[in-house]
């Protein structure tokens, strides 16, 4: 996951946290759970000299070294004598180098594959025409490439009961992934197929720090907490509505959308919907506090992998010492109650696959 934010300026701020595989450990749960479907891919593959693989938006690509573990070994196992290339992609703010370290890992297996970084937006064309074999994508296709403009009564949209706005992010997100298909519609070669294993919300609005209810909402919290730094004079009121998490997260529905109109430019490229579901991963630094109620541990942890994903948010418009605050309180609110938190995952996995237009 990226972070993304207006800055204070009213520009587009991006930034990727230091040392994110280390505290998202759910975010790699959510891949691991893709992993059957990743290998579905490889085996819907046609026999040719070489393969093209690529990560859109890796981060620093620790949490996916078991996937690609996978998806080579199965590739050397069904094509002993293809040549793979694996590219690695995420912002040029990203820790790139832990993302070359972590790429490397794979250049010991057989077949030694090459392993590339591509350090640019994946809002940007990164490959050429016809030349990905297989593309995949995790927990980094929420993140919105512009802000919808002004949230004033919350920190996350979809917490913030605010009509007009969802409409706004609503729009937005919906245009990004269009985009975003039809950027990599481009790039699928004809019989390639892209997964995408995306945060997404159920039918019953349930989201990432929405359970509906089981435990706390978490962008409520994070909002109660700005808006207690602004009530007591610690941040101001521009700031206060300057300081949005600029994700979405979409539904089923949504996804498919581009794929089920032959006017989208995904589908006009070939683009074809092979199979979809919803899965949820439960918060794995709940569960380890169900089970040894080691609450200061829980409180840190859980803290540290909300602040990997929504910190930019507020350091892009108050600093870091605000940003720091921000997270010092959310610590301390979730050891005050731990039995009322809880980080859970509802993920869309999505297989396309590029056939001929």
């Amino acid at each position: 996951m990226r972070m993304v934010a207006p800055a204070a300026d009213g520009s587009l701020a991006i930034a990727m946290t230091t040392g994110y595989s280390a505290q998202t450990e759910g975010a790699l749960l959510c891949i691991n759970a893709a992993s059957d479907w990743a290998l579905t891919c490889v085996d819907k593959l046609a026999a040719q000299s070489s393969y093209t693989l690529i990560d859109y938006g890796a981060a620093d690509g620790g949490t996916a070294v078991g996937l690609w573990n996978q998806v080579l070994d199965r590739m050397h196992a069904r094509f002993p004598e293809a040549h793979l290339t694996l590219v690695g992609n995420d912002l040029p703010s990203n820790d790139n180098v832990a993302l070359a370290e972590n790429l490397a890992l794979q250049l010991p297996r057989d077949p030694q594959p090459t392993v590339l970084v591509s350090c640019r937006s994946f809002y940007e064309r990164l490959m050429a025409p016809g030349s990905v074999s297989f593309g995949f994508s995790a927990t980094a296709m929420h993140w919105l490439s512009a802000s919808p403009g002004p949230l004033n009564t919350h920190t996350h949209v979809q917490a913030s009961g605010d009509a007009e706005a969802l409409q706004r992010f609503t729009a937005q997100a919906m245009a990004d992934w269009n985009f975003q298909l039809d950027l990599r519609s481009r790039e699928l070669q004809v019989g390639g197929l892209l997964l995408t294993v995306n945060l997404s919300r159920d039918e019953e609005g349930r989201y990432l720090g929405n359970n509906g209810g089981r435990t706390r909402n978490v962008h409520d919290q994070l909002h109660q907490i700005w808006r207690e730094m602004t009530d007591e004079g610690k941040v101001s009121e521009e700031l206060y509505r300057n300081a949005t998490v600029n994700n979405f997260y979409k539904s089923p529905e949504e996804f498919m959308a581009p794929l089920k109109d032959t006017n989208s430019p995904a589908y006009r490229n070939g683009l074809r919907l092979v199979d979809q579901r919803t899965v949820y991963v439960e918060c794995p630094y709940r569960r380890r506090w169900n089970e040894d109620k080691d609450t200061a541990v829980f409180a840190a942890g859980l803290m540290a992998t909300i602040r990997s994903w929504s910190r930019h948010s507020f350091a892009s418009v108050a600093g870091d010492a605000i940003a720091d605050e921000v997270y010092s309180r959310l610590e301390q609110r979730i050891a005050s109650a731990p039995e009322e938190w809880s980080l859970d995952y509802v993920e869309h996995h999505q297989i396309m696959e590029k056939v001929a237009a």
